[in-house]
């Protein structure tokens, strides 16, 4: 079972990794200027990543799952607020990919954040102290 959750924070930090190098592509080849609320979200991903990295080097503990939790929510909150922006803007801002502009894809990589993360502090095991 700690196997499978070791392999499961490596994935989520792979995708992590994938999603941002992604947006530096866009941004240095394609030429795709990042907004204010665009590099908000980038911090929240990179925050994000940062107590899966925890939880790797220093076992997992609620507080590191507590780091990701807020950072998703900082992250939801600036890709909500740029949906707010653009919600009657028939062209959006950005490309869009598979007809989702990269702020909603953001939104729903933050969701789906949360309800992983939820899951692996549900199933996390409790750790008994012989005191």
């Amino acid at each position: 079972m700690l196997k499978l959750r070791f392999y499961l924070i490596c994935a989520g930090l792979l995708m992590l990794a994938f999603v941002l190098a992604s947006a530096l592509y866009l941004q240095f080849f394609q030429h795709e200027a990042p907004c204010p609320l665009c590099l908000l979200q980038r911090v929240g991903l990179c925050a994000v990543g940062l107590g899966l990295l925890l939880n790797l080097l220093y076992g997992e503990k609620a507080s590191h799952w507590g780091l990701v939790i807020f950072s998703a929510l900082a992250g939801i909150t600036a890709s909500m607020r740029q949906i707010g922006l653009h919600l009657l803007d028939p062209v959006g801002f950005s490309i869009s990919i598979w007809g989702l502009h990269l702020y909603t894809w953001s939104f729903i990589i933050f969701s789906c954040v949360l309800v992983i993360t939820a899951i692996m502090l549900i199933t996390m095991p409790e750790h008994s102290s012989n005191s």
